[in-house]
């Protein structure tokens, strides 16, 4: 993880923190780890295009950037599936 990730991370945690009820506090919990799950997609999608670029890289080569996926993942992921 980069290091400038860290204060919106952290900051993230302290507006969850500061939610006194604990009912309310997982609930949104439940909903940023919702959001935070669809927009992360969005963000991999948008990586797996950059790194195939219209096919200087092979899926296979762009699965082995993003940790190893295989070739059809990461051309699912490319297309946001």
């Amino acid at each position: 993880m980069t290091y400038a990730l860290e204060p919106a991370i952290a900051t993230l945690i302290d507006e969850l923190d500061a939610i006194s009820d604990p009912t309310h506090r997982f609930e949104a919990t439940v909903i940023v780890e919702a959001r935070l799950d669809a927009e992360l997609r969005k963000v991999r999608q948008r990586i797996a295009v950059e790194l195939y670029d219209g096919g200087i890289r092979t899926y296979r080569e762009v699965g082995s950037i993003m940790g190893g996926v295989t070739a059809q993942r990461a051309e699912q992921i490319a297309k946001g599936r």
